[in-house]
């Protein structure tokens, strides 16, 4: 059940998560930091409505999940469950969720205040965006603390080829500019805007090319002409040792697992070990950071699976050819409910001082087998 929570409550809980990440960041097995082969992972997801979770609650999902051992991606609250015809199981501990509500839907009404109805004659709702925005907490359980779910669906088998095609289309849909040398470097230079990479041969396998690949997407949707974000360009005009260069840093991981996950082709954060630092220290200073991350990465992912989606209209392809939103995914194993139309981001480009030299190189490990730093 959700309530409303006091403003000290959610500063609380947000230390709580903090906390609890900070220890799994120290350990290496925070969700990000792990790596995974092709196919092997997916997002916590809704048990009922099949709609993946996100912003933080991804985070903190996958985080109980790893310490309480579930392999299960499925979540839900007790009225889901029951209305699935399970239920969970005596004792079990459930995981608080944040939603944040920032408009309110009621019925529309005329100048005599009385209810508008539509040709049909049933009656017309509008939505007005709240003063304040409300928090409210909602508590999930994990599939695995329940009885009588329907079996977990499998992941859908796509051959590895039509894989590395949907990684293909978002790279190409971006629209980002790539440059391929003969060089163990890959970084985006936000200067002149364009994605520097090794060629694909350099690479040990194709889905180290392409994850690759994503974390420097990542960075590119930063872009002040783009999503305009602050942690791209001040943390080139800070530096390296800066904590907006560890928190943009922290954004590509995230957003790079995620968008792997929607592509099943895997995860490898090779480098991640350079930043745990950055990222503890700013996590024990703002808690609250590892959402605000969270939220960020998961613009980032969907601005550029987007993209390709839209290029794929353009180009009137089939839609079995098309990459798959999330919900599509999981309607695929039986949910039924319709996906919502995607809202298009409005990006105001902004004036900024002369840039510092482009962003720091990675240079990639000549080890082959253990893939590409990044």
């Amino acid at each position: 059940m959700a309530r409303s929570r006091p403003r000290k409550n959610v500063q609380d809980y947000y230390r709580r998560v903090a906390d609890a990440l900070i220890r799994q960041i120290e350990k290496g097995t925070a969700s990000w930091q792990k790596a995974w082969g092709v196919g092997d992972k997916a997002l916590p997801y809704n048990v009922k409505t099949g709609r993946t979770y996100t912003g933080g609650n991804v985070l903190w999902l996958q985080s109980t999940a790893e310490r309480r051992g579930y392999a299960d991606e499925r979540w839900g609250t007790y009225k889901q469950v029951q209305g699935l015809g399970g239920y969970v199981r005596r004792g079990q501990k459930g995981c608080g969720i944040l939603f944040w509500q920032f408009e309110t839907r009621q019925l529309a009404r005329d100048k005599r205040n009385q209810p508008v109805l539509d040709d049909r004659g049933q009656p017309v709702y509008e939505t007005k965006p709240l003063s304040r925005p409300r928090v409210y907490q909602y508590t999930v359980f994990n599939a695995e603390q329940c009885v009588g779910l329907p079996p977990r669906p499998t992941r859908g088998g796509t051959h590895q080829w039509d894989r590395h095609e949907k990684a293909e289309r978002v790279i190409k849909g971006s629209g980002a500019v790539i440059e391929h040398l003969g060089k163990d470097e890959a970084y985006y230079d936000l200067r002149r805007d364009r994605i520097i990479l090794p060629f694909k041969e350099e690479f040990p396998n194709a889905p180290s090319f392409y994850q690759t690949a994503l974390h420097e997407l990542g960075h590119w949707t930063g872009h002040p002409n783009r999503l305009n974000r602050k942690t791209l360009v001040n943390g080139l005009e800070e530096g390296s040792q800066s904590k907006d260069y560890a928190r943009e840093e922290l954004r590509a991981e995230i957003s790079s697992m995620m968008t792997g996950d929607r592509l099943d082709i895997g995860h490898d954060p090779s480098r991640h070990a350079a930043y745990v630092g950055g990222w503890v220290k700013n996590l024990k200073e703002e808690p609250q950071e590892i959402y605000r991350a969270a939220k960020d990465a998961q613009d980032m992912s969907t601005y550029l699976v987007d993209r390709a989606r839209v290029r794929d209209v353009d180009r009137n392809s089939q839609a079995d050819h098309m990459i798959p939103s999330d919900l599509e995914r999981r309607q695929r194993s039986g949910s039924q409910r319709p996906p919502e139309p995607t809202v298009p981001r409005r990006i105001v480009p902004v004036r900024r001082k002369p840039l510092v030299p482009p962003w720091q190189r990675r240079t990639l490990s000549r080890d082959r087998r253990s893939g590409p730093e990044r």
